[in-house]
């Protein structure tokens, strides 16, 4: 993404088209101009290097091309370089207190050329220092030079100017809608991706893929650049799919536009994948998460399981969390604009028959979702572990069914023996040998867990869950 004042695009009929750059002619001449000024400059500071663009960017207006496109391309290579601090043998900061403290002792703050040099010497001769090496740490102590030019070609250069310019246009966006067809592995993943950026969408079936809406930070009233940020995460995810359409409603001034983007242009952006650094949508679900690891350690809690079907719509919930082969899932409800509450609220109500803890921050603790159909938990600022604990286990039963299974008198030390290694084996053929050897469908899951092993969900399909020894 780049600075707003960077975007070069044309308004034309209530529609908005960013100017894309195809990878050659001009713009690919001038992209490998600026590559090349980055490569020479190496030990040069990055003021140096940028300001040296100015004629670059004279000769892009003379061939009837927007200047700000130099800018930008420079500016995604210098992001793209490495730059360091300059190494001094010592402190800069502190000798410039040093020289302007003997500045002032001698002479005051008003000096001559001669007075600044004979305090130079003064502070050098101190220091075991040059003149020459004091006064380059007081010029650029505070610049950074390029020790590291951009690893780019210059079509490469032109591509994620490109997509840049995608970024910076959505910024501006109060709503985006995702079209995207996928294999299934691949939209999971997608899907997967947008919950992590903690972005407020809805998502529904269309056709042979999958339609998401997604506010845009115009929409949002507070934290609009962090969440246009993730936004602006979301497109390189967008581009290596199969099929896709992206539609968004920008606002520019008084005024709404249309924008518009389609596989079709695919060639034109950078065939990478997008990363999501963070594992969790905020501190909040990252706090909760070890709590309640703490809290229970035997249980697993998973973060973005897969993904519930509430009638046409698709709803990743925040947590799953399996208790002796029984499976509950968390939702916890924070960020907010009233339009993703409801929508928020739609979903949850679709989803009466799947067992569904809702933790609500007490803000948010109104009477639509005390009369959801699912357990509400409310919190303040904070959700531990231990507010969640007993509402799992009276969700999932799991005293009953502990004290049931106590009752039933199982021989562990024949069922060694006797049973083969069910490490890598589904749950269905385990229940199918337990139940020979007298272990009642019910009973299976925990004896299971008496015999070392644990289940590893991948849905809620049996035939999907897997067994695996605990602590492999």
């Amino acid at each position: 993404m780049l600075p707003s004042n960077l975007l070069v695009a044309r308004v034309w009929r209530g529609w908005i088209k960013p100017l894309l750059l195809r990878p050659e002619g001009l713009a690919l001449a001038l992209a490998g101009e600026i590559l090349d000024r980055f490569r020479e400059g190496v030990g040069r500071s990055r003021e140096e290097i940028l300001g040296g663009m100015y004629d670059l960017e004279e000769l892009a207006l003379e061939a009837g091309m927007d200047m700000r496109v130099v800018r930008a391309m420079a500016t995604l290579a210098a992001r793209r370089a490495r730059f360091e601090s300059p190494k001094f043998p010592f402190d800069p900061a502190r000798v410039r207190l040093v020289v302007f403290e003997e500045a002032s002792r001698a002479y005051g703050f008003t000096l001559s050329e001669d007075e600044r040099v004979e305090v130079l010497e003064r502070v050098a001769g101190r220091l075991g220092c040059s003149i020459e090496e004091l006064d380059g740490a007081l010029r650029h102590y505070q610049e950074e030079v390029l020790v590291e030019p951009p690893q780019l070609d210059p079509a490469s250069l032109i591509r994620e100017y490109n997509l840049s310019m995608v970024q910076t246009l959505l910024f501006k966006a109060s709503r985006l809608t995702v079209y995207v067809e996928a294999s299934g592995l691949r939209v999971k993943e997608f899907l997967r991706t947008v919950k992590l950026l903690g972005l407020l969408y809805m998502a529904e079936r269309a056709g042979r893929g999958v339609r998401l809406v997604v506010d845009g930070p115009a929409s949002i009233l507070r934290q609009t650049r962090r969440y246009g940020t993730r936004l602006a995460k979301l497109i390189p995810h967008v581009l290596p799919l199969r099929k896709w359409k992206i539609e968004a409603d920008i606002l520019a001034r008084s005024r709404k536009l249309k924008f518009q983007l389609a596989d079709s242009k695919r060639w034109l952006f950078p065939s990478r994948r997008g990363e999501v650094e963070p594992v969790f949508d905020s501190r909040l679900e990252e706090e909760f998460y070890r709590s309640m690891r703490s809290v229970a350690p035997s249980w697993i809690v998973e973060r973005e399981p897969e993904p519930l079907v509430a009638g046409i719509h698709i709803f990743i919930p925040d947590f799953a969390i399996t208790v002796n082969g029984r499976r509950v899932y968390l939702e916890i409800v924070g960020f907010w604009t009233k339009e993703y509450l409801e929508r928020k609220l739609e979903k949850l109500r679709r989803l009466s028959g799947t067992k569904l803890i809702v933790a609500v921050d007490e803000e948010l603790a109104c009477s639509s979702f005390k009369e959801l159909p699912h357990e509400v938990v409310v919190f303040r600022r904070r959700l531990r572990g231990a507010d969640v604990y007993s509402v799992v286990k009276r969700v999932l039963g799991i005293e009953r069914v502990e004290r049931r299974v106590e009752e039933v008198e199982v021989d562990l030390e024949s069922l060694r023996r006797e049973l083969p290694d069910f490490s890598g084996r589904t749950l269905r053929d385990a229940v199918a040998v337990l139940r020979e050897k007298g272990v009642s469908e019910r009973d299976a899951a925990r004896v299971l867990e008496m015999l070392g092993y644990r289940i590893r969900w991948r849905s809620l399909d049996p035939r999907a869950a897997l067994i695996e020894r605990r602590g492999e």
